[in-house]
């Protein structure tokens, strides 16, 4: 009988998937041997193999499909070609009974694979306990597909993927280069810079992140939500100026990547980084980093600048983040009240994001005070003291931001 394993053994990012077929001796005489198939090259024979076009079943109809009977039928005879060139066959000579049912066999197998690696899919619903023997089933290839919610599946990644970190990063670096040159315009599908972020953004169906330490778990799902943040805005070719104050959750929940054999969305992606699973990490997840918050960008005038961001540097890269915002937006106002009343002026980010820099204004003020200038640094450790001591508190953080404390 064929069994098929994947090969695990190609270390190079450029290797090719492939399946491999062990057919096992049938009695004491025979050698069992082995049998490799390139997933991309069956995948390629294949839809060259199944007639493709608009079917209609049950008054349905199913645009761009073929039937899982015709590819079982060509699959079947590549594996047949293959055996017998292995096994020496005379090609001029109809194949043995034996052949036969070990094509049929590795045919079924073949097909499985490339279901589950999503070279195509299934379209329509079967009863049947193998889908590929009915001949009502169908399938639609991926590339087939219409641009839906997931932006990375429209072609199938094949070869092994490189670690996970380096291809977030390198995705968010090739977005960022994408929104320098085409803003919210979406390029040209053909064009090098597209067809470049586009592979990239495909090799991550092949990433397991399932190994990542919590650090290069954060960094990797910051590169990714931000890359995937500037996808969003060039497919829907969101405008300059553009209000996305009320799209705000729907753009967060609009598209998605497909990450090895998961989909995550921004929403999820934000989730994953403040809220890590299990462990000691996911008991004290709340606020236990807020600096985040002035990592993970929305693409709006708001948010902050999008950059890429390295596991060895994370520590200094996220504090300089929160530092870049606060130092341009924290500032005391020292109200005309004649009762002295001093204003701290705070990012949108605290307002939007209150819970996570603490449980009350001391710890706010704090926070902002570790990431500005020394003068400043110092005033706002002042009227965090203030608040320690019992002085009341005269506003709340509103749509600018402001903090006050009474200063006597």
């Amino acid at each position: 009988k064929p069994k098929a394993t994947p090969n695990h053994n190609a270390p190079l990012k450029n290797a090719p998937l492939c399946i491999k077929i062990d057919v096992e001796p049938t009695n004491r005489q025979n050698v069992g041997y082995s049998l490799m198939f390139n997933v991309d090259t069956v995948a390629t024979g294949l839809r060259y193999g199944v007639e493709v076009k608009d079917r209609k079943t049950m008054l349905k109809v199913y645009h761009q499909t073929f039937l899982g009977v015709d590819a079982l039928d060509w699959l079947t005879q590549h594996a047949l070609k293959a055996f017998m060139v292995k096994e020496n066959a005379n090609p001029n000579e109809a194949p043995g009974e034996r052949l036969k049912i070990l094509s049929r066999s590795a045919a079924l197998l073949l097909a499985q694979r490339l279901l589950e690696t999503e070279v195509f899919r299934q379209v329509n619903k079967s009863k049947a306990t193998n889908v590929f023997e009915d001949p009502g089933s169908l399938f639609r290839f991926r590339e087939d597909e219409k641009a839906g919610p997931v932006l990375n599946t429209r072609h199938v990644w094949n070869c092994r993927a490189r670690p996970p970190v380096i291809v977030a990063a390198d995705l968010v670096h090739k977005a960022m280069l994408l929104h320098l040159t085409h803003r919210s315009q979406h390029p040209a599908e053909n064009s090098p810079e597209w067809k470049g972020f586009m592979e990239v953004a495909e090799e991550l169906q092949m990433v397991d992140i399932s190994l990542l330490f919590r650090r290069a778990e954060v960094a990797f799902f910051l590169n990714l939500h931000n890359a995937l943040m500037i996808h969003t805005h060039l497919v829907r070719q969101t405008a300059d100026g553009e209000n996305l104050k009320r799209l705000r959750l729907k753009l967060l929940r609009l598209h998605q990547y497909r990450v090895g054999g998961q989909f995550y969305c921004m929403e999820t992606m934000q989730t994953r980084l403040i809220k890590p699973k299990g462990g000691a990490q996911a008991s004290n997840a709340g606020a236990a980093e807020p600096r985040l918050r002035f990592a993970i960008s929305f693409g709006c005038v708001s948010s902050p600048d999008v950059k890429v961001y390295s596991v060895d540097n994370l520590d200094q890269e996220l504090t300089q983040a929160a530092a870049t915002i606060c130092s341009k937006e924290v500032s005391v106002v020292l109200s005309p009240d004649p009762r002295g009343v001093k204003t701290v002026m705070l990012p949108k980010i605290f307002k939007w994001y209150a819970k996570d820099f603490g449980n009350d204004r001391r710890e706010v003020l704090l926070f902002a005070a570790n990431h500005v200038g020394a003068t400043l640094s110092e005033e706002l450790r002042q009227l965090a003291q203030l608040v320690l001591s019992g002085h009341s508190i005269l506003s709340t953080i509103g749509e600018r931001g402001p903090s006050g404390v009474r200063h006597d």
